[in-house]
């Protein structure tokens, strides 16, 4: 069973490689939409760090680790993108998706 530690860390972590990133994301976005979309997936990443920052996220039982596996899973993606070069409109996608999962971890850690 994963703690509330580790869970706010892959949350963290998430947030963190999406800010580290967001420069190079922007110079390679061929649009303003992919821009916003960079600008939107760190702005919710953000969002859902502080919020989890507030919980307690103490909620326990398979759906909570089924999520926490599903945003290490999402991440994992993510970080196999940049390894691999691939494009910004995959980057952005990936990056979406892991936005959907932490939204599910922190909701479902915080007993929602």
């Amino acid at each position: 069973m994963s703690t509330n530690r580790e869970r706010l860390h892959v949350i963290y972590d998430a947030y963190s490689d999406a800010y580290d990133r967001r420069l190079d994301d922007w110079s390679e976005a061929t649009s303003k939409a992919q821009a916003k979309a960079i600008s939107d997936n760190l702005d919710a990443l953000e969002t859902l760090y502080l919020r989890a920052a507030k919980a307690a996220l103490d909620a326990s039982g398979q759906a909570v680790e089924d999520a926490m596996a599903a945003a290490l899973e999402a991440q994992e993606k993510i970080d196999n993108a940049y390894e691999q070069a691939r494009g910004i409109a995959e980057k952005v996608r990936l990056v979406g998706e892991v936005v959907s999962k932490i939204g599910d971890l922190v909701t479902k850690a915080s007993g929602g």
